[in-house]
């Protein structure tokens, strides 16, 4: 039995509650005889506390149960242990031979519990897990921040908003200091962000929806799909035609839980404002609003950023994106500003060859033409929000996205 004395310091990503000192455990397990008797044990030592479902906090232990596909498992675990830093994973089956034991331990599990639960193997366990806490104290100090929300919201349809979303994702993915970047799919009138990076979803926001209640840490890494560079997507699952539509709770505790395992979450949010897409702008750090130079384009625009000033939202949190500018275009964005009553936060530059090429190839601009001046763009865009990319680099005034221009000429859409 573990030393009842003992008090738990903090390690890197885990969470520990203020109040009774107890590491958070989360319990993924569909046997309903092997969580009951986890729970009870868990319970009893003083030391941990049963992670409550509506904390979207990370655990400092996941206790996940292998699936009937055990690869579809190391998948998940794997997934977690480089997101979800600091959060430890215990593996609990029925039986387990030798290889997938091993597989598992490679995947990064730490400890198998056997089916039936064994009261002294949980305990020994539970007391290793403390000693290897103890044994990192200076992770403690690693405690992980919530991530940023980038909201990507069109002024109307047709504006690039879905293009802009994937390619910001794509360009912060690839930043120098390696962030963790999860980008989610709000638009339930559209839905086809997928294509855009060439990829078929098997799970989507349709699963959670499903069952609001039953979205933990391991269920929600078994709905991301993984694009080829790391990026994990959660696909819409809706559009037009679609029976049923998200309700603004389930993307509120989706979007929490992502934020604290990933650095950015990225999210395209359509153009238009329901209930569901105005709760998922209450918790994004920023709102793009997206526009372009054209007056249907402007009029709808404007409604909309009076539309968001009206409903509460803060000034210091809206930003306006311009998509497809020219370099002749500066009189006219000098016009629209002062119509809007908001100076342009990032000027993309009109590329149709590129952008074109990048979207029907099912690759993100970074790749398809990465020195392009639409693709630098991106670059810059994805730099300014990183703390460890040289300053220099961090150019989000306007004066900061002309100067591609003057070296390269671009054909409009």
């Amino acid at each position: 039995m573990a030393d009842s004395s003992w008090k738990p310091k903090r390690v890197s990503g885990g969470t520990v509650d203020s109040n009774t000192s107890a590491f958070k455990v989360e319990l993924s397990i569909q046997s309903s005889e092997a969580k009951k008797a986890l729970e009870e044990l868990v319970s009893q030592n003083e030391n941990f506390q049963l992670k409550d479902s509506n904390d979207a906090a990370s655990p400092s232990l996941l206790i996940l149960e292998l699936q009937e596909n055990p690869e579809e498992t190391f998948s998940v675990i794997r997934d977690l242990v480089k997101v979800a830093r600091g959060t430890e994973i215990f593996l609990t089956a029925p039986k387990l031979d030798s290889a997938i034991l091993l597989e598992a331990m490679r995947a990064g599990a730490k400890e198998f519990l056997a089916q039936p639960i064994q009261e002294k193997e949980v305990e020994d366990a539970l007391s290793r897990f403390q000693e290897r806490a103890v044994a990192t104290p200076g992770k403690g100090e690693d405690i992980k921040k919530e991530g940023k929300v980038l909201a990507f919201f069109g002024g109307k349809g047709g504006v690039g908003t879905t293009c802009i979303a994937v390619n910001t994702a794509a360009a912060l993915m690839s930043l120098p200091s390696k962030p963790r970047v999860a980008l989610v799919d709000v638009n339930q009138h559209g839905g086809d962000l997928p294509l855009y990076l060439d990829i078929q979803p098997s799970h989507s926001f349709r699963d959670i929806a499903a069952d609001p209640s039953r979205v933990d840490q391991a269920f929600l890494f078994r709905i991301l799909t993984k694009y080829e560079s790391g990026l994990q997507v959660l696909a819409s699952g809706y559009d037009d035609l679609s029976t049923g539509r998200l309700s603004p709770d389930c993307v509120e505790a989706t979007l929490r839980m992502l934020q604290v395992n990933f650095d950015y979450v990225v999210m395209d949010c359509g153009h238009v404002l329901d209930l569901t897409t105005k709760k998922a702008l209450e918790l994004a750090s920023l709102i793009m609003v997206t526009s372009t130079l054209m007056v249907p384009v402007v009029h709808r625009t404007k409604r909309i950023l009076e539309l968001l000033r009206g409903s509460g939202f803060p000034q210091s949190k809206l930003r306006l994106i311009m998509n497809r500018f020219l370099s002749g275009e500066k009189d006219v964005l000098a016009e629209t500003e002062e119509i809007l009553k908001q100076k342009a936060h990032w000027l993309v530059p009109n590329d149709y060859p590129s952008v074109s090429h990048s979207v029907n190839s099912g690759k993100p601009l970074i790749e398809t033409a990465p020195k392009t001046a639409v693709g630098k763009s991106y670059m810059d865009f994805a730099h300014s929000f990183d703390e460890q990319s040289d300053k220099s680099k961090s150019k989000s005034s306007v004066l900061g996205w002309l100067s591609p221009f003057k070296s390269k000429k671009t054909q409009p859409a």
